[in-house]
């Protein structure tokens, strides 16, 4: 059985990066349940069996609930392609 990918989690777009296609970070599980973190390329075949795409440090801050500082951020969906 192929790991499943649980989700792709792509880099901040870098102004005048044109052409080039940024690695993505894959959170995978195989048969056992073991977790890993890869580096890939995107394709279509792995956006199709991704759970979830999002971009990192875009979407809503995460705050520490007492010192109120941000500790990271949520993940902002990426709308996948309709296959």
């Amino acid at each position: 059985m192929q790991a499943e990918v649980i989700a792709l989690l792509f880099p901040e777009v870098e102004p005048g990066a044109e052409g080039s296609t940024p690695l993505v970070t894959a959170l995978l599980r195989d048969a056992q349940g073991i977790m890993e973190l890869r580096r890939l390329r995107p394709d279509t075949s792995l956006l199709r069996k991704a759970r979830l795409a999002g971009r990192l440090n875009c979407g809503k801050p995460i705050l520490d609930p007492r010192t109120r500082e941000v500790i990271g951020c949520e993940i902002e969906p990426i709308p996948l392609p309709a296959t």
